[in-house]
């Protein structure tokens, strides 16, 4: 009900568009927000935490809830099995984000299951790959 507010994606006219209300700039720059499995997290993390700082802070903010029991791969198990994507780069847990340029307030990660990955891993039974 609140994602909008949340996410801060709420239009106004602080810089219209032709007449039409945007998004404005985020103000909120300590939380990252990732995709994982068909939803969104949000979670106070900093582009000078590692993936390991930061796959440890999604685990904790609920992120297991997202794990597919009926899924081709094994699932999440702990903070170890979350790989972070930025702009098409696996962020290795022991890198920090900023060495992948990953700005503060990021809005645009994601964090897949690690076996999903692997060369010869299957999407999930459930996937739109299928269709």
């Amino acid at each position: 009900d609140k994602e909008a507010e949340v996410f801060e994606e709420i239009a106004t006219m602080d810089f219209p568009y032709e007449g039409i209300p945007t998004i404005p700039p985020r103000k909120n720059m300590t939380h990252l927000a990732f995709f994982c499995n068909g939803c969104r997290y949000r979670v106070e993390a900093y582009p000078d935490w590692t993936g390991e700082q930061v796959a440890k802070a999604l685990w904790r903010g609920g992120i297991e809830r997202a794990n597919n029991p009926n899924g081709n791969t094994p699932g999440m198990k702990g903070p170890e099995d979350i790989a972070l994507i930025y702009a098409g780069q696996v962020i290795p847990h022991t890198k920090k984000l900023e060495d992948f340029n990953v700005p503060p307030g990021c809005k645009v990660l994601i964090a897949i299951e690690k076996a999903k990955l692997q060369p010869g891993a299957k999407p999930d039974p459930d996937s739109a790959y299928w269709n």
